[in-house]
């Protein structure tokens, strides 16, 4: 059996952390409210007022301009995001779109998406009468416009949408409509405007007049203008930002009044904050697992919610790979039949988790209408060791499988340094080794990490976690190989390159009805597990932390304007 991770932070270190706290950050803002004028007249209600933490000091809330350059995203951003800005559309924590600014989302039903015989389509977004931007102005169309001027402006360091490739023109017909021709199906074309979006009164001037310095304009951070529940208020850099409730918000004011929202990057600071009762919950990625699981223990008047973010995977190596047999399925399938992944789940991630079958996440619906066409593969050692005999290997003395040889079936895997991917990988290696298998574990030093063709040539296997979810399947074609000829650059880690998958893909992404599409997404899955092109081990869990007295919280703040506390 394999033994539990150890944890990296002493509960008594924390609870020592718990005693300093009064320096680390502001307190919460202290309610106040007016005396009654007389006995018979009610005093009015105290402002509800809650306290929350991230982990890092943002210096943005428009995500699109950190990921485009300036460091890389800070855990707890994209929540920070949803808190003040808003898109037509939202995902929610079970990956359903849903309206915000918009009236609908965009369907082949309520003909808001039309698809033309030709290949071409178009998408039709009306946006709500009453949207309006936090200074009051009215939400148009002429906003949507200008933000993709800007996001396609190869002179900022924006994150550009991959559906830009695909898109003919934007046009705004009338104040309160958006419309999209698009060159040829694509089948995200829904969640096209669910990002944050910009107001077109505030940022033209300086767009047109001033663009070398556009990004460094304070709207970003203190003088930023959404349209999300809440507005930015206060803000003291690496400290903290007061957020207050937006009262003109489209879907309704929120029930909570202020957010202070708090700026702990230290980890043992960041626990003992929560176990002190000195914040209502946490937002965004914040600290481990091993560490979320003390606070769950430790934290009487709160509780920890494990919410599947990610699918651990192991990727083989398709082009050139060492040994030559990787190649062949039989030894993808034995490898996999050798390691207990429902082991791992209990030991590295503490029984917070589950076995993962396909990259497509649990919190997605697609994964129950696909489920009966996975290959899943259960442990057994056995017929590991049968599949590795019936492809020419026979055990030695030393109870190593060796090829006709004499030499031995050595698989190297390797993973980057950090924990959550070192753990995993030392534990394939030893199952493996249990089997016959020569294992080799490395551990990819960190001079190499941005080694891309050192990453894409890796002899045999690789594990990591990456993109997952049904946003990621785009990832596992041929195009997305990481070759020479596009400087090893991509998000198809195993160079996978199979024209029969790769047509399905393609038929998947231009597939918009339903029942049609989830039929071709059958193929996908049933094409990926049983070829093994990445193999899924399980998933790794982000923690967010709620308080008790909190209500209506879920795993994103996409519903913030309906938290409440009791």
């Amino acid at each position: 059996m394999m033994a539990a991770p150890s944890w990296g932070r002493s509960v008594a270190g924390v609870l020592a952390g718990v005693m300093i706290l009064g320096c680390t950050a502001p307190p919460p803002a202290a309610p106040s409210s007016a005396p009654s004028e007389s006995p018979q007249q009610a005093a009015p209600a105290a402002p509800k007022r809650i306290v929350a933490a991230m982990m890092g000091s943002p210096k943005t809330v428009y995500e699109k301009s950190v990921g485009g350059g300036s460091g890389g995203r800070i855990p707890g951003s994209d929540a920070l995001e949803m808190l003040v800005a808003s898109g037509l559309t939202v995902l929610d924590g079970q990956g359903t779109l849903r309206p915000v600014l918009a009236e609908a989302v965009p369907s082949i039903e309520n003909g808001l998406w039309r698809v033309f015989p030709d290949g071409r389509m178009e998408t039709t977004w009306k946006i709500r009468p009453g949207a309006v931007w936090h200074d009051g102005v009215p939400v148009t169309s002429e906003d949507f416009a200008f933000n993709a001027q800007v996001e396609q402006d190869k002179d900022l360091p924006f994150e550009r949408n991959l559906a830009y490739n695909t898109i003919d023109r934007i046009e705004a017909p009338d104040p309160q409509t958006v419309t999209v021709s698009w060159k040829r199906v694509y089948i995200e074309a829904d969640d096209l405007f669910s990002r944050p979006w910009l107001p077109r009164h505030l940022l033209e001037q300086s767009y047109t007049d001033n663009k070398e310095n556009f990004i460094t304009l304070p709207y970003w951070n203190s003088d930023f203008v959404g349209t999300g529940p809440y507005k930015v208020g206060e803000w003291v850099r690496d400290s903290y930002i007061r957020l207050q409730a937006n009262d003109q918000y489209v879907l309704g004011r929120p029930k909570i009044d202020q957010i202070e929202l708090r700026f702990i990057p230290d980890e043992r600071a960041f626990m003992a904050t929560i176990l002190s009762g000195g914040i209502d919950m946490s937002i965004g990625k914040s600290i481990t697992l091993e560490q979320a699981i003390q606070v769950r223990d430790l934290w009487p008047n709160g509780h920890v919610l494990f919410v599947p973010e990610t699918a651990m995977k192991i990727w083989p190596q398709f082009v050139n790979p060492n040994p030559a047999i990787v190649a062949d399925v039989q030894l993808r399938k034995a490898v996999v039949h050798a390691i207990d992944r429902q082991e791992m789940v209990d030991s590295i991630m503490n029984g917070q988790s589950s076995v993962a079958h396909t990259v497509i996440l649990p919190t997605e619906a697609e994964l129950a209408e696909v489920d009966a066409s996975l290959v899943k593969y259960q442990y057994d050692p056995r017929r590991a060791v049968a599949l590795i005999e019936g492809l020419g290997y026979a055990k030695g003395a030393d109870g190593l499988f060796r090829g006709s040889d004499g030499q031995p079936l050595t698989l190297e895997i390797s993973s980057t340094d950090e924990d959550q991917n070192t753990k995993p990988m030392f534990a394939v290696a030893d199952y493996w080794k249990r089997v016959g298998i020569a294992a080799e574990p490395v551990v990819i030093p960190i001079q190499r990490q941005q080694d891309r063709e050192y990453r894409a040539t890796f002899p045999a296997f690789t594990l990591q976690g990456g993109n997952s979810g049904m946003a990621s399947l785009k990832y596992n074609h041929s195009t997305q190989a990481r070759l020479p000829q596009n400087n090893f650059t991509g998000n198809n880690y195993s160079r996978y390159m199979n024209p029969e998958f790769d047509n399905l893909l393609d038929t998947y992404f231009a597939t918009v009805p339903h029942q049609p599409r989830m039929e071709t997404l059958r193929q996908v899955v049933h094409h990926m597990t049983d070829q093994l092109n990445q193999i899924d081990l399980y998933y790794a869990p982000r923690s967010v932390m709620v308080g008790n007295h909190m209500l209506d919280v879920d795993q994103l703040p996409w519903n913030a304007n309906q938290w409440d506390v009791k």
